[in-house]
């Protein structure tokens, strides 16, 4: 799949957003944003949103290192994000696309600045909240294996048996290194 359709297909439910909110900003609450189809309209923009989020967060946590500073998972989850331009590009073309379905005629003027502004603005939040997002799988990431291999595993051995009546192992825990401390831990 080329970077440009992968750019269009993440930008179309922001796009939706974003054409909402010129809506909303153009004629208040008057009338809905696609008429009977208003519901359908918010449906597939969150949920084609909370989609995004899951393979956004797939591709943090699969794609290599999880830090956030140059490495492989946000470079491939910036070429995935759109950019304003692509973000107006769709926006327009639902915004407009749903007007001439309406029938209250194209204006060019103020929604098209509204349609710039609401697309570079949420373009910037877009690349702010996944920044925050790869910073939060990070710190989640290394929080988790630090708890997680800081308890000492539990290893079946095969344990000499004096009672001959008796068969089969008994699970000992087998502490790897140092002696533990001499505080009482929870875990």
């Amino acid at each position: 799949m080329s970077d440009a359709l992968r750019k269009l297909l993440v930008a179309v439910p922001f796009g939706c957003f974003v054409a909402m909110a010129t809506h909303f900003a153009r004629f208040g609450d008057d009338h809905a944003f696609g008429g009977e189809a208003n519901e359908a309209l918010v449906a597939s923009a969150t949920g084609g949103s909370i989609a995004i989020a899951f393979v956004i967060l797939h591709v943090l946590l699969t794609g290599g290192s999880t830090t956030v500073t140059g490495t492989i998972a946000r470079a491939r989850v910036g070429a995935m994000l759109p950019n304003s331009v692509t973000l107006f590009a769709v926006a327009a073309a639902i915004y407009y696309g749903i007007e001439s379905l309406e029938g209250n005629g194209i204006e060019v003027g103020l929604p098209t600045l509204v349609l710039a502004l609401l697309a570079a603005l949420a373009a910037w939040t877009l690349r702010v909240l996944c920044a925050q997002f790869a910073r939060f799988v990070d710190t989640l990431v290394r929080e988790l294996v630090a708890f997680l291999s800081a308890r000492p595993a539990a290893l079946a051995q095969s344990v000499p048996q004096s009672d001959p009546l008796r068969a089969g192992t008994i699970l000992t825990a087998r502490r790897l290194g140092r002696a533990p401390p001499n505080v009482r831990r929870l875990f």
